[in-house]
């Protein structure tokens, strides 16, 4: 490797270093929010396959400029899905890393956490007449992601009992899908609608 190339390697991770936030992070691609996407998904497909539940394939990156969907894939029964992936994160909680205070973790109560994924699935389905690349005979799928540290699988499924979203006319699936679970040995996650 030549002085140039470990230079560029070295200008490469310090440049990463600098765009991560840190605070729940367990998903996060400094360097590219397209790979972060296209991973979240592949978390999921793999959650989904060992579960035995309907999954994803041939999972693509749509790439900027040509979003909305944020990815495509293919689905169980062969059609092609758009995807959109959107993170359930504290801001305020980023802030504090950053500054230093690295144990300030958000705190989700029920009303909190509902009203907040509920935001994002109606940001998603205002979003379904943009679509890009369609028609999708599989579907709008949107997928929540998130490594709040405070919302663990079983808080997450107590907020979710017997709740149902509305208002989402356009998207066909939603799931939630949580960082790695070691007592699972997979990613858990939560079919939303």
């Amino acid at each position: 490797m030549s002085p140039e190339d470990e230079h560029a390697i070295a200008e490469a991770m310090r440049a990463a270093r600098d765009r991560s936030r840190g605070y729940a992070s367990f998903f996060e691609w400094a360097t590219d929010r397209d790979l972060e996407e296209q991973s979240v998904a592949g978390h999921l497909a793999a959650s989904l396959a060992a579960n035995g539940a309907p999954s994803f394939s041939e999972i693509a990156i749509r790439g900027r400029g040509n979003d909305p969907p944020d990815l495509e894939a293919i689905d169980a029964n062969g059609n092609r899905v758009a995807i959109e992936v959107t993170e359930l994160v504290d801001g305020k909680s980023i802030q504090a890393f950053k500054a230093g205070r690295h144990y300030d973790w958000a705190e989700w109560d029920q009303v909190k956490f509902l009203e907040s994924i509920t935001g994002l699935l109606k940001e998603k389905n205002a979003r379904f007449p943009k679509l890009k690349g369609g028609p999708y005979a599989g579907g709008y799928v949107v997928l929540v992601f998130t490594d709040e540290p405070e919302l663990q699988r079983s808080t997450v499924e107590a907020y979710l009992s017997e709740h149902k979203f509305e208002g989402l006319n356009h998207v066909h699936r939603a799931i939630l899908l949580l960082s790695y679970d070691p007592a699972t040995r997979q990613c858990p996650y939560f079919e939303l609608i």
